[in-house]
């Protein structure tokens, strides 16, 4: 059964603050409803697990009123009225830990006149804007605020405002960074799925910086994103650039928001996955590097909560696969698998031990595995199945090619192309490189079947030069070992 509002909100209080929160509902100010109060302190004892059954609108209604006849609408307004006034508490929280609370303490004594006092608290939170030293959106977002109250001000008392450029770039620099990160959100989504944007005011954006670069070097926020986006947009010098980038976020990763990392590991994710479709196998340990370091720095996930973000975890299990490092594949499901979402944990522990059991050659348990899963309880969106499907498939080929069921690796491909033909989602050069791959398994089988010196001597030449091929070494080893098996 869902959970009222006000429960979840709840369960997100440190024992600090529910009693901060238990002060609030307290003052007559915030809240006169007394009721309220008691339903609190009956709700306070199951704190911070809230289990439904000892929560139930029955039993609560029960701990209130012991001998009237249950009135579940009379349950529901008191969740109602505690939701409100959970509300109001956050709002107290972030007007109390960010700018929030200084600047509309300013855009009130503004409205009211009270200028002297006013321009005390823009004294102070030019003070405060000083100090941080994580130049981001909210930085800038605050000196615009700030440049914009003093030239309220100052408007009757002098003809020449000495901050105006100030106030321009740093108007300037919050532009290019909200801009910047628009634009790696459209970079991700056409590296996974076949769709395409426009990049072309980006381009203006990121030559304006390139002509201006001094400007902004005292951003260190902004040149990481500057450089990133050079990775992907119009520059050969791509490497120098991701490079560049990374340097920028180890030296100032302890002063950037979450909320920055993620999004610069992101990019990082996206500029490898990049270089590894057009077969530069080396990013491959590179990109396992990232994730592991996201892990250790407890980036699991955008979101608040602390599951495992799912594209995170499939990463790591492909790359583990691919550069077979089979005990780091088992020491990542046994600490990380419970740390997925609960309700796809069953299908995702089915998925991780079938890429395990590859790697430890048990094909048949691979097979078995690979059956068991169900795709509609592990996943949400069409994006997410297409790529935990496509796993699945190659990992099924590589199983039967293994276990020599050459008929039924041979069907299996044919089914994995219409799988690919079919899927709408799937980019075009990404579908020719899996066809390619498979039409290069199905020779491998047929001369399995009928070993030719001369013709795995041209397939081994054709698969060097392909500078765009998925599972390249594997393909190499597969042949290497039919010309060492050979009558």
């Amino acid at each position: 059964m869902k959970q009222a509002d006000s429960i979840l909100i709840l369960k997100t209080f440190s024992e600090n603050e529910i009693r901060q929160f238990e002060d609030y509902l307290n003052s007559p100010f915030h809240n006169k409803n007394k009721k309220v109060v008691e339903f609190f302190s009956i709700l306070r004892k199951y704190h911070p697990f809230y289990n439904p059954e000892d929560i139930s609108k029955e039993n609560l209604f029960r701990e209130m009123h012991l001998k009237e006849k249950y009135r579940e609408s009379y349950i529901r307004n008191l969740f109602s009225d505690l939701n409100l006034l959970c509300e109001g508490f956050l709002q107290q929280i972030h007007a109390r830990e960010n700018y929030a609370g200084g600047k509309m303490v300013i855009e009130e004594l503004n409205k009211r006149n009270i200028f002297d006092v006013m321009e005390k608290k823009i004294r102070i939170l030019e003070k405060k804007a000083a100090k941080e030293k994580n130049k981001d959106n909210n930085y800038y977002s605050n000196k615009v605020f700030i440049y914009e109250a003093k030239s309220f001000l100052l408007v009757d008392k002098t003809l020449t405002d000495n901050f105006r450029n100030d106030q321009m770039l740093c108007n300037l620099k919050l532009f290019l960074i909200n801009m910047m990160e628009l634009y790696f959100y459209l970079i991700v989504e056409e590296q996974r799925v076949k769709i395409k944007h426009d990049f072309e005011f980006l381009n203006l954006l990121l030559n304006y910086v390139k002509n201006n670069i001094n400007d902004f070097t005292d951003s260190p926020l902004l040149m990481i994103y500057y450089n990133l986006c050079r990775c992907f947009i119009g520059d050969q010098n791509d490497e120098e650039y991701y490079f560049a980038s990374k340097k920028l976020f180890q030296r100032h990763f302890k002063t950037l928001h979450d909320i920055d990392r993620k999004n610069i590991y992101s990019m990082f994710q996206t500029f490898c996955s990049n270089k590894i479709d057009k077969g530069f196998d080396n990013y491959n340990k590179e990109l396992l590097n990232i994730l592991i370091e996201m892990l250790k720095q407890n980036i699991l996930s955008h979101k608040g909560n602390s599951y495992i973000d799912l594209n995170l975890y499939r990463n790591i299990i492909v790359l583990c696969v691919t550069l077979r490092q089979t005990s780091v594949l088992r020491d990542f499901i046994h600490k990380y698998l419970k740390l997925s979402n609960p309700e796809s944990r069953e299908d995702l522990s089915v998925y991780s031990y079938a890429h395990l059991e590859f790697l430890q050659k048990n094909y048949e348990k691979t097979l078995m595995h690979c059956a068991k899963i169900d795709f509609n309880d592990l996943l949400s969106s069409a994006n997410e199945n297409l790529y935990f499907k496509n796993d699945i498939r190659k990992l099924i080929m590589f199983s039967l090619y293994e276990l020599n069921s050459n008929e039924s690796a041979l069907s299996h491909i044919d089914a994995y192309k219409h799988f690919l033909k079919s899927s709408k989602l799937i980019k075009d050069d990404l579908r020719n490189r899996f066809n390619q791959f498979l039409n290069f398994v199905n020779e491998l089988i047929k001369l399995r079947l009928r070993f030719d010196e001369y013709k795995i001597l041209k397939l081994k030449e054709k698969i060097q030069m392909s500078t765009e091929i998925m599972n390249k070494g594997w393909l190499l080893e597969k042949l290497n070992e039919l010309e060492k098996n050979k009558v």
